[in-house]
């Protein structure tokens, strides 16, 4: 038998190397969350802002981006010389939320009983969201560790009342708890639909410590109310200072407020796409978790509202526990209650549900069913988490990052960008481009040095005409970088004017599989960087017109 900590150091071992070599693409927000945001101001570089980060209506907290994203790139900045290279603010960027990975691993330690400890670190570290969304910028990882460290706050918090020791240690954990809270609200709003049960335990825990009397009740909230107002306050100034007071129509601004008002309106919805309100129960719940382990949920849920027969592990100090029965209570309800508020409304993403993650695993290592998995769990948790790891890890429009840094080298390398030769990239049927991995200091941008354009699923005609205008400027170089499925819609004259410079494989486009069957497979996998002869355009686009 394999020894836990061997398989945990090694799965630890494994979720670093996906950090940094792992460059498939989940979502444009792995980037524009906090990356994209950071980068401008912190170092120089060209960036774009997404409608989450105008000035006028900003929708984010600059706070928890500064602390996860901005401090590594600002190390970065002081700690590098000479040019950025992009490769480098990578890795910072994922070695960041690395280390905060961790913070769930911890949690889920104390969060479930002893004897089951090494295997719900092992059930944690082999997921695929460990090895994926987690170890990426996204708010939702954040908004995870927060999740898992207010469950861990509160059972301290549970436990130091059973023993009954001083109350002042469980009165510390209610205002880390208020601290924790407050951060969470501000990272995302959803943080509230995960944290409802545990808001409501903890109230329950005030009335007990108060003996269930007005005043003293009311005096023990003083506390985690003013730190709840101080961390809020600090938050406001901070957003407020970040986003330049002259250009607000209020001297403040509240980023979760204007989150809600900007979600409540159907027609912001509509852009970002609208979904059936069961897919998150009936879809994006079973990806997120896998079958196997969603299985063990619903039979952990349904002996928790049937409860005929214990299923805890049993061992020393595992006799029935009055903080553990309430911790999988609240664990219970906060898959029921994330799942049911956040299905309200109809824009549905998978990542919006990682926070379940750990809460889900220590439910089910808490009620003992999955310690007598038949022989099929594990096979089948295995495949499916390597399969979906492999999927977002690598293919998933793994040629994008991978190829800024190949355009940046090509664009400082011999030929540095100058007013006097400029460069022009275009970037067409791939997921939106982060613009601060291609490195391009703000100063060339400004001077149109470098311009970088990002024309989505543009039909091919209108890109013949967008590549045909650098033609009219001398002493330039166009760069396009594009799917090889795409280049074969353009006619036989149009591909002739375009000269491959590099290949970047794997790339799976899921939009456009029939599409790059057709070219075959090493193709169809692939993302390519071509040169392009924007003369050659223009006399082509000509010769069409006097047809």
């Amino acid at each position: 038998m394999l020894n836990p900590r061997v398989v945990y150091s090694s799965l630890l071992l494994l979720r670093l190397c996906f950090a940094l070599f792992g460059t498939g693409y989940i979502h444009p927000d792995e980037w524009f969350q906090n990356g994209e945001a950071m980068a401008g101001r912190t170092l120089g570089l060209h960036t774009h802002l997404t409608w989450e980060w105008d000035p006028i209506f900003p929708c984010r907290s600059i706070v928890p981006v500064w602390l996860t994203t901005g401090i590594p790139l600002w190390l970065v900045g002081k700690l590098y010389e000479g040019d950025l290279n992009p490769r480098i603010l990578f890795a910072a960027e994922r070695l960041s939320f690395f280390f905060w990975s961790l913070l769930l691993d911890y949690a889920l330690y104390y969060l479930v009983h002893e004897p089951v400890r090494s295997r719900a670190l092992i059930l944690l570290g082999s997921s695929y969201v460990m090895l994926t969304y987690q170890v990426r910028p996204f708010s939702n990882s954040i908004e995870a560790v927060l999740i898992a460290f207010s469950l861990l706050l509160l059972k301290k918090m549970l436990v130091t009342e059973s023993m009954k020791v001083s109350t002042k240690t469980g009165y510390r954990y209610l205002v880390l708890l208020a601290f924790v809270a407050t951060c969470g609200l501000f990272t995302r709003i959803t943080f509230a639909a995960f944290f409802l049960p545990v808001a409501l335990e903890a109230l329950k825990y005030t009335l007990r410590r108060s003996r269930f009397t007005l005043l003293p009740w009311l005096r023990s909230l003083i506390l985690p109310v003013l730190v709840v107002l101080a961390t809020g306050l600090g938050f406001v100034y901070a957003d407020s200072t970040y986003f330049v007071f002259p250009f607000h129509e209020s001297m403040f601004e509240l980023t979760p407020l204007n989150f809600l008002r900007y979600n409540l309106l159907p027609a912001n919805l509509a852009e970002h796409g609208l979904h059936p309100r069961w897919l998150h129960l009936v879809v994006n719940l079973p990806m997120i978790a896998t079958p196997g382990l969603l299985i063990y949920v619903f039979w952990a849920e349904w002996d928790s509202t049937n409860p005929r027969t214990d299923e805890r592990p049993r061992g020393k100090g595992h006799a029935k526990s009055g903080p553990m029965e309430t911790i999988q209570k609240v664990l219970y309800w906060v898959r029921w209650s994330s799942t049911t508020l956040l299905s309200i409304q109809p824009h549905q993403e998978p990542r919006f549900l990682i926070p379940l993650v750990t809460p889900m695993i220590a439910l089910v290592l808490n009620h003992g069913r999955i310690l007598r998995a038949g022989r099929w769990f594990w096979p089948v948790w295995i495949a499916s988490n390597l399969l979906l790891t492999l999927l977002f890890g690598v293919l998933h429009q793994g040629g994008v990052v991978p190829s800024l840094f190949r355009v940046h080298d090509m664009l400082y390398g011999e030929a540095t960008p100058t007013p006097d030769h400029r460069f022009y990239v275009l970037y067409w049927k791939t997921y939106m481009p982060p613009r601060h991995l291609l490195a391009i200091p703000q100063a060339d941008a400004d001077t149109e040095a470098v311009r970088v354009f990002d024309v989505a699923g543009a039909p091919a005609d209108g890109v013949v005409r967008a590549l045909s205008l650098p033609g009219m400027i001398p002493n330039s170089t166009t760069l396009l970088v594009a799917p090889f499925h795409a280049v074969r819609s353009f006619d036989a004259r149009g591909q002739e004017c375009l000269k491959l410079c590099d290949r970047v494989f794997p790339h799976l486009d899921l939009d456009h599989i029939p599409d790059a069957a057709e070219v075959g497979w090493k193709d169809g996998l692939s993302l390519g960087i071509w040169e392009v002869d924007s003369v050659c355009f223009e006399r082509t686009m000509t010769a069409d017109a006097l047809a």
